[in-house]
């Protein structure tokens, strides 16, 4: 069982509208005790979702208060695991946003009055920091951070040090120098946004700049090269065609040789949804030829449990990225960073594109040990340095228990 049970009674559960990071109003939940205890949250989104993940989910918030206290589930004891319980097998008609919130409502509500390594049921040790994923150049039809013509979504440096001062100076360099660049490249619109061209439509261009300003500000040998490639949506049903670059459409087998040729000419050391959630053999056969790399599932696991394990005992991939939202409650998030640890997958957790205030991420990473974080640029996304304000908070050791 991931949590300690520790029951409480629901008084009541509300919402409220309010503004998530593109300023869109999105549902909040709170979740109040007989004790007086309340929490409160509001689900991440992603922009770029996998095909286990919600669309649209049409429903009034009102609704599902409604239906929570029509089937009893306040004036009794509960403890996460049956809440969570509850919001899982109502994850259709609910949506896994707003199912997602409540459960970290309840769970913040339970925070009032337990400590977090109580109810992770882990020991009260120091926590530690993650290496972080340093999100740099976007691509893709969302690119408006650091935008450049290609049609992968997101082209990261993985820090191998995990001294966060020397990481964030040296991020703060890299950001400066990108930005100083692009302001001399020539711009193309996609999908409405102005993005920076190359001298010729090339993904391997964009690894080629990224490298050169690594290089140019001497911390060779200090970052990995990591891309994701949210290829689900370069599969056309038949094969994936790279639209906004070469235009070229390739099997899946031509597809493995194009990223081998990127692996072994760019030192690529990891690399997240190369290729389609469905397109299975090919997942393993890729990650097979490249035993020394990182190839790494997000939305071929969308944060399940049970297909991390499946992808483990069928060699599908090395890594998986684990997204609290994707999984719908916080006991299933908690089921699914474990799979992955307990499979010997390289574990990294990432917060959405589109953010909420939230600091669960935060907590789940340190208090699990997750290995790797993802985190947004940093200079641009505020709510990135929220978290790892928190995760600074955590690692010093005095809000951990």
């Amino acid at each position: 069982m991931p949590f300690q049970a520790v029951p409480s009674v629901i008084r009541s559960v509300s919402f409220r509208k309010v503004l998530n990071s593109h300023v869109l109003f999105t549902n909040e939940f709170l979740v109040e005790f007989d004790d007086g205890s309340v929490g409160r949250a509001a689900s991440p989104q992603g922009e770029t979702v996998s095909i286990y993940e919600d669309r649209t989910i049409d429903i009034d918030p009102g609704a599902i208060v409604r239906t929570i206290a029509t089937d009893g589930l306040t004036g009794r004891p509960l403890d996460q695991a049956a809440f969570d319980s509850y919001l899982e097998k109502h994850l259709a008609p609910f949506g896994r946003n707003n199912a997602f919130a409540l459960s970290e409502a309840f769970f913040a509500a339970t925070l009032r009055t337990r400590s977090a390594a109580e109810l992770f049921g882990r020991p009260q040790v120091e926590w530690r920091l993650p290496r972080l994923c340093l999100n740099i150049l976007n691509g893709g039809s969302h690119a408006y951070t650091n935008p450049v013509l290609s049609d992968f979504s997101e082209f990261m440096l993985v820090a191998k040090s995990l001294d966060l001062a020397e990481v964030v100076a040296e991020h703060n360099a890299i950001q400066e120098a990108v930005r100083e660049k692009q302001l001399k490249q020539p711009k193309v619109v996609v999908s409405g946004h102005p993005v920076n061209s190359f001298a010729t439509r090339d993904n391997r261009e964009v690894l080629d700049f990224l490298i050169g300003i690594v290089d140019g500000l001497g911390l060779s040998g200090k970052y990995d090269l990591m891309i994701d490639a949210s290829a689900g949506d370069l599969w056309d049903g038949q094969a994936y065609r790279l639209g906004l670059t070469d235009g070229v459409s390739r099997s899946s087998e031509r597809f493995i040789e194009y990223w081998a040729a990127i692996i072994r000419d760019h030192d690529l050391r990891f690399l997240e949804d190369p290729l389609h959630e469905k397109d299975l053999a090919a997942w393993t056969r890729l990650t097979a030829a490249h035993p020394d790399r990182l190839i790494i599932g997000d939305n071929l696991y969308s944060s399940d449990a049970d297909r991390i394990r499946a992808g483990a005992a069928d060699g599908r991939a090395s890594g998986a990225v684990i997204k609290p939202n994707q999984a719908g409650t916080v006991s299933a998030v908690v089921r699914a960073l474990e799979a992955a640890m307990e499979t010997g997958q390289a574990a990294i957790t990432s917060h959405r594109s589109i953010s909420t205030e939230s600091t669960f991420l935060s907590l789940l990473t340190c208090a699990l040990g997750a290995p790797y974080l993802k985190i947004g640029p940093l200079a641009s996304d505020y709510s990135s340095v929220v978290r790892l304000n928190e995760i600074i908070r955590l690692t010093e050791g005095r809000d951990a228990g």
